[in-house]
């Protein structure tokens, strides 16, 4: 069958570059959903215990790697979706700001701890947050956060 238009190659383009955007988006996502949401927040005796549990369950500590600095929002992904929208602020580039603040562990690599022992020191708060969205969706939580600089490590 042949295709009508005065393009019709580049409509096959634009249709697979646009399919592999929503892919992309959709990937983006789930990554953030596992780096970044715990809610119900799991249960653990204090932060530090929380955070060597959590980082090591979803795979940002591992046997070869020790991601540095890590948030976990508690609140159901619809509060943090919302901040793409009309709970949140645009601030700079593609960044927005949420208007209500949330409970948060920060999880911070503690000086001389390397792979495979990655040991965590952790702080609980409740802060706004930054993020950027893809289609409506989270996809990035800025590290930078405001007040995180009292984690002594």
């Amino acid at each position: 069958m042949e295709e009508k238009g005065p393009h019709p190659g580049l409509t096959r383009v634009l249709l697979f570059l646009v399919a592999w955007l929503a892919v992309a988006s959709a990937e983006s996502y789930q990554k953030f959903l596992r780096q970044h949401v715990d809610y119900p927040t799991t249960e653990t005796p204090d932060p530090q215990r929380y955070c060597n549990l959590m980082m090591r369950r979803r795979d940002m500590a591992t046997s070869t790697h020790c991601k540095h600095l890590n948030t976990f929002v508690h609140v159901d992904t619809s509060q943090i979706q919302a901040v793409c929208g009309q709970a949140g602020e645009p601030t700079t580039g593609d960044l927005r700001e949420s208007d209500a603040s949330f409970p948060l562990t920060v999880c911070a690599l503690q000086r001389g701890s390397w792979a495979p022992d990655c040991n965590y020191k952790g702080k609980n708060s409740t802060e706004r947050i930054i993020i950027a969205c893809e289609g409506g969706y989270p996809v990035h939580l800025e590290t930078e956060v405001p007040n995180y600089a009292g984690l002594e490590l």
